[in-house]
């Protein structure tokens, strides 16, 4: 048996390390953020009528591999992720709306997270641990963070974070990983929030908009299973017209949003919440790859949806295929 550090504790590397754990190993499993979540967060915010909830990040997903439906089949009887049970459309060119079809869409409950806090059972990722550079060999790898702690050593290292990260952590160690990731390029998202005392006049629960200047998706969760407080709501701008604006406050942002929002769905009410969030790692440009990477020489592996797909789905397959591959 062998002992692996998993840096990022998100779908993909929860998905790696559930396999590895399962056929024996020993796996510690680091993330930088505060608590579950990611590109899977929600965020929670204090209103006169109770907290308003935003899957500012993913707002669903889908099952359709044997070995993630039978996953999302057991934390859907342990509570932490269920159906939503919404109209779903999307916005044509010419401003006409279609029913998208009735394929089983799941959400983490009482937010998106609840499917991370769900894969991690047992796991016991440590949170707020941001890794800064590796340092070793294969059989003896440490870790150093950024606060200038060192762990180690372990066997081996998995990386289950966006290209990008992959890069900067690994080309000095692993130059075939480094190259392909530093060949990704991510785009960005922002997101606006607003939350209403009462749900706006819109009969659908989710919208994707083919061709519009600014909106990408607009996402409800008033029907969301769940969620309580008021109505919230979630507006993810175009990736072309985020990386124009990249740069911009998160005030300007939630008012251009706004606007948008108000051109879609009429004139709105005082918002009782309204804010941005910048994803600037939100979805893969370029092309995806294997499913996964591994340099058997050092020890090294990568997983995570920039080598499988833009699905969450897909990032799980991603890790779960690393896993069960250096398990074997």
């Amino acid at each position: 048996m062998a002992s692996f550090a998993i840096i990022g504790a998100g779908v993909s590397g929860l998905a790696c390390g559930k396999a590895l754990a399962d056929a024996g190993h020993q796996v510690a499993l680091f993330d930088k953020g505060r608590g579950p979540g990611g590109r899977m967060s929600t965020r929670r915010v204090d209103t006169p009528l109770g907290q308003a909830y935003f899957d500012h990040g993913a707002q669903f997903f889908t099952e359709r591999d044997p070995d993630f439906q039978k996953t999302i089949a057991a934390l859907e009887t342990q509570g932490a992720v269920a159906k939503w049970r919404g109209m779903f459309v999307r916005m044509d060119r010419d401003g006409q709306i279609q029913t998208l079809g009735d394929e089983p869409r799941y959400v983490g409950t009482p937010g998106m997270n609840g499917l991370v806090r769900g894969l991690a059972t047992g796991l016991n990722p440590v949170w707020g641990k941001r890794v800064s550079a590796l340092s070793g060999q294969k059989g003896a790898w440490h870790l150093q963070f950024e606060t200038g702690e060192t762990l180690g050593p372990y066997d081996q290292v998995i990386c289950a974070v966006p290209a990008e990260q992959v890069s900067d952590l690994l080309a000095a160690h692993t130059p075939t990983i480094g190259e392909q990731a530093r060949a990704i390029r991510s785009l960005p998202c922002w997101a606006g929030l607003f939350a209403f005392e009462v749900p706006l006049a819109c009969e659908w629960d989710m919208a994707r908009f083919e061709a519009h200047p600014v909106l990408d998706v607009i996402s409800s969760s008033v029907s969301k299973p769940g969620r309580t407080g008021p109505a919230a709501y979630v507006v993810h701008a175009h990736p072309a017209w985020s990386v124009a604006h990249l740069e911009e406050t998160a005030d300007q942002i939630s008012l251009a949003l706004f606007e948008a929002l108000a051109e879609v769905c009429g004139p709105l009410p005082k918002p009782l919440v309204q804010t941005a969030h910048r994803w600037r790692y939100a979805r893969v440009e370029t092309s995806h790859g294997p499913g996964y990477l591994y340099d058997e020489g050092q020890g090294i592996g990568a997983c995570g949806d920039w080598l499988s797909g833009p699905r969450v789905e897909s990032a799980w397959l991603s890790g779960h295929h690393l896993g069960q591959a250096l398990s074997a």
